[in-house]
């Protein structure tokens, strides 16, 4: 028990015991707290006599005990807590692996990643049902990708496929994981087996193709068919330099084998460029055109053959480039002019027509001849632009002629297929006429055999009707140097034919060439077809043709193409040499 104590100012119960008040909490008792309740002793005024204290205990041991009890289930809660949270999640990982795996195959299948079959299938709970929705997706995906990466007449791969191909092919190649080459194949004039045999002959010796390059070019190589007949194989490039065009003579020699169709023997050849390390290139789109050059360089030297590619392709592909921009400009600014060469009538070495020939005098390259600006023309796609000037210019200068009582007969202007079949030709030969007042007749219109490729016979006789309707007149040029089909030049309105130079050179010495031409002057003159024999450049041959029947030439031993202000004085000229040729017939 404690001793007796008194209470003080300073005790916390002083105040109520004063007031007659009970107090009731801690007490400080020896330095510690007691917890007591303290009534205070009153006589009859009320007045404080003392304190009975009922005392309860010691609170220190009471709040250690309340701490102690406190700190332990604090403890014990986080204790369950942390164990129901790493059970949870256990549980919840667990529960949810099945999902995790699911979108690693989802993000894999999105990433075009080989996958095998979908995990899961054919549980009877939710993750079933949806490895069943995954495994739809993947099907669709598999048809999706066939549709969109598949050449539906070979079973190749299509453009899409093969430029995916390349791209990784390419960044394989830059870092070093692989190194691939690629080669691009044409199929010399396919169109021609169309032409002769049909388009169902023409697809299914395209499939026959895609079989033989793949077993050819061996499982590893990547094949596609990206347009018409121009196949593309991409592989891999670890071999020698001297095994890529080893494949690549191989590939072309498996061209040259021909393929046995019910309708006989078809022959084919093939052309090939070839890139034969992918590396240091990063752009697929520069690869294409790059393989697509060394392939022209394989079709200009003949065709059925390879090239292979080299920085030399690229930079008269850039010169070409600079000269289809150059172009451009001259025919905008009509710097381009015609020269004229006369169409000679051997017994009377009168004029017969001229022809019109385009010329482009460069202010800086100088005279950049026709045999390399037309061809630029037609692939930078200018031909159509050109040939409506040429048209214009001739027209012109026919009207000026007119003017001065010069009787040139007739001009004739050559027309590329292209310009013939755009929809506005006889709208731009009808406003050329009426812009000069010149008659019709005073044009010739000259188109060659290869306007008939592609094109129905009916096709080709509405247009050149509609040529004619207008009174132009019409010229089959280069006959016997293309398609020679007999029933068109039957059915066609023609007015004249100009035979091909390479039936009359050296025709003097070459007897089967003096056959075929008696031929063909002889069916063309049944005919009724006016006739000129072109490329006549010797006496020899001027001689032999007039011999066979023919009265009008056109060629270098008369004239070369000179300027319209020149025309005058080489057609007088040839009217005077009319003594010396009489005189060596």
């Amino acid at each position: 028990m404690p001793p007796p104590m008194s209470i003080g100012v300073s005790h916390p119960a002083y105040e109520k015991i004063i007031n007659g008040q009970t107090h009731r909490g801690q007490v400080p008792v020896m330095g510690r707290l007691r917890l007591a309740e303290l009534m205070p002793i009153m006589d009859l005024d009320n007045s404080v006599q003392g304190v009975l204290a009922v005392d309860v205990g010691w609170v220190d041991d009471l709040i250690i005990a309340r701490d102690e009890l406190r700190n332990q289930s604090i403890l014990v809660a986080c204790i369950i807590l942390i164990v129901e949270a790493l059970l949870g999640a256990a549980y919840i990982s667990y529960a949810l692996r099945p999902i995790r795996v699911l979108a690693k195959y989802a993000e894999d299948m999105g990433s075009e990643k080989n996958l095998g079959s979908v995990p899961f299938i054919g549980q009877s709970d939710e993750v079933g049902t949806l490895s069943e929705g995954l495994n739809h997706v993947v099907d669709l995906q598999v048809k999706l990708a066939h549709l969109a990466y598949t050449d539906d007449l070979t079973g190749l791969g299509n453009r899409s496929r093969y430029f995916a191909d390349l791209q990784v092919a390419l960044r394989n190649s830059q870092s070093a994981i692989e190194s691939w080459a690629l080669l691009h194949l044409n199929i010399d004039k396919f169109g021609h087996i169309n032409d002769a045999y049909g388009q169902e002959m023409g697809d299914q010796i395209l499939k026959r193709i895609g079989a033989r390059i793949k077993q050819v070019a061996g499982n590893q190589a990547k094949v596609a068919r990206p347009s018409a007949a121009n196949f593309i194989i991409i592989i891999d490039n670890r071999l020698a330099t001297d095994e890529i065009t080893v494949l690549a003579q191989n590939l072309i020699e498996s061209m040259r084998k021909g393929f046995h169709t019910p309708v006989g023997e078809i022959s084919i050849t093939g052309s090939m460029g070839v890139i034969d390390v992918l590396k240091g290139f990063d752009d697929p789109e520069v690869v294409h055109l790059n393989a697509s050059l060394a392939l022209r360089k394989a079709q200009r030297a003949g065709g059925d053959q390879y090239a292979i590619f080299s920085s030399e392709l690229n930079d008269e592909y850039q010169e070409r480039v600079t000269l289809i921009k150059m172009l451009e400009m001259a025919i905008e600014n009509r710097e381009l002019e015609i020269h004229f060469q006369p169409q000679v009538i051997l017994s009377s070495n009168k004029l017969s027509g001229l022809e019109a020939l385009a010329r482009w005098k460069h202010p800086i390259l100088g005279q950049i001849p026709p045999a390399k600006f037309i061809p630029i023309a037609e692939d930078g796609g200018q031909i159509v632009k050109l040939g409506t000037l040429i048209i214009d210019m001739a027209c012109q200068q026919a009207a000026q002629w007119r003017k001065e009582k010069f009787d040139f007969k007739h001009i004739a202007v050559n027309v590329s297929p292209i310009q013939l079949w755009q929809d506005n030709f006889i709208d731009v030969l009808s406003a050329s006429l009426k812009r000069y007042k010149l008659p019709a007749n005073c044009i010739c219109i000259e188109i060659t055999e290869s306007v008939f490729i592609d094109h129905t016979k009916h096709k080709t006789l509405r247009v050149l009707e509609l040529i004619r309707s207008l009174g132009v007149m019409l010229s089959l040029d280069d006959f016997g140097s293309g398609y020679s089909s007999l029933s068109y030049l039957n059915n066609m309105p023609f007015d004249q034919v100009k035979i091909d130079r390479s039936f009359v050179t050296n025709i003097d010495t070459d007897d089967r060439k003096k056959k075929v031409m008696r031929g063909i002057l002889s069916l063309t003159t049944e005919l009724d077809f006016k006739i000129i024999i072109e490329g006549t450049e010797t006496i020899e041959e001027i001689m032999m043709v007039q011999e066979m029947g023919c009265d009008v030439v056109q060629g270098y031993y008369h004239a070369k193409p000179v300027p319209a202000d020149l025309i005058r004085g080489v057609v007088d000229k040839i009217s005077k040499s009319v003594l010396a040729i009489n005189a060596k017939l």
